[in-house]
């Protein structure tokens, strides 16, 4: 005989009880056979959810969930991939660079690059010999030793202002300027002398315009035996004589920056070593004759922050300069020109 089949209760949404068999279960898309009894086996008189077949709706919502956490992860490790790729490509990238950068030596004083000047045009190779046949294009002058006319070594635009001090020695020549003394305190005020550029004449008797600046140094050498003509770092540097060069050096200022002398002896002035430094990229070797305020000889040297130039207290530029003056050869002091060739006779 068989047994009766337990009844369950269920209570409906609208608060109705309601009596279910468990007989009544049914599970759609499965056929259960008959004669076979699908009472509930717990006895505990509650109502049991069907289980999932994955053939009903939470079936389906299952599956869209594994689905969507299958996308995010595979979106996850693409990310991941692409940013490992991007990895290995900086890695390699910095490595190549480190390479060459190795492989590349630092430049040496003797072989350093070129700057390109802030004020001066680049010329062509033919423009210094077109210079020097026409003076209109020299410089002015700006100080002199006895008869022999100093042209300024930088151009008119390129100056930012000059000033006359103490040499180191006592070989160095005393030089006159026709400039007027300024008013160092104002010009220290306002970090220039005002230079009216603009009323700058040209031609081989033109004289510089403006004031220059007396710095006092406290220096064996007479007053305004040397001068520092500013001009911004990388501006050309031109040769304040007509004459010859006899030496390039290579040295260190203060025996710590590196720094190049260019010695010139003036046509007509053998005894007189014009010289120069604080100077970079030089153009010309011994041997080699210049024109006054027309052939480029370097370019004005940016000089260590640490030289701490005099000359800064007075422009917006930082002080860098061309250091120029005139040496007594004769001086048995004097051991500049040690090395140097002796200029051919002229005609």
């Amino acid at each position: 005989m068989t047994p009766p089949r337990r009844a369950r209760t269920g209570t409906r949404r609208d608060g109705q009880v309601r009596v279910i068999r468990s007989g009544d279960v049914r599970y759609p898309g499965v056929d259960l056979p008959s004669g076979v009894d699908y009472s509930a086996r717990s006895g505990d008189g509650r109502l049991r959810p069907a289980r999932d077949t994955g053939l009903a709706l939470e079936g389906r919502l299952a599956r869209e969930r594994r689905l969507r956490s299958r996308r995010r992860r595979s979106r996850t490790v693409a990310a991941l991939a692409a940013i490992a790729l991007l990895g290995v490509a900086a890695l390699g990238w910095r490595y190549s660079s480190d390479r060459k950068a190795a492989a590349t030596p630092l430049p040496s004083a003797e072989s350093s690059a070129s700057v390109t000047p802030r004020h001066s045009v680049q010329a062509d190779p033919a423009t210094p010999q077109l210079r020097a046949m026409n003076p209109e294009l020299a410089t002015p002058m700006f100080a002199r030793y006895k008869s022999l006319m100093l042209r300024l070594p930088v151009t008119v635009a390129d100056l930012s202002e000059l000033g006359f001090h103490q040499a180191s020695y006592t070989y160095a020549l005393h030089l006159n300027s026709p400039l007027k003394r300024a008013d160092m305190t104002q010009a220290k005020k306002d970090r220039s002398t005002h230079r009216d550029k603009g009323a700058q004449e040209s031609g081989p008797a033109a004289t510089l315009v403006g004031e220059t600046l007396v710095m006092w140094r406290a220096r064996p050498g007479k007053p305004d035996s040397a001068v520092d003509i500013g001009a911004d770092a990388g501006s050309d540097v031109l040769s304040p004589v007509t004459g010859t060069v006899v030496k390039v050096k290579r040295y260190k200022l203060y025996g710590k920056y590196p720094d190049y002398e260019i010695h010139i002896t003036p046509d007509g002035w053998p005894n007189v070593d014009t010289v120069l430094i604080h100077v970079d990229d030089v153009s010309v070797k011994p041997g080699d004759v210049v024109v006054a305020g027309i052939t480029r000889l370097a370019t004005v040297r940016k000089l260590d922050p640490r030289v701490n130039p005099q000359l800064a207290r007075y422009t917006t530029n930082g002080g860098n300069h061309v250091h120029m003056q005139l040496n007594d050869a004769t001086d048995p002091e004097y051991k500049g020109r040690e090395g140097a060739i002796t200029p051919a006779a002229k005609p």
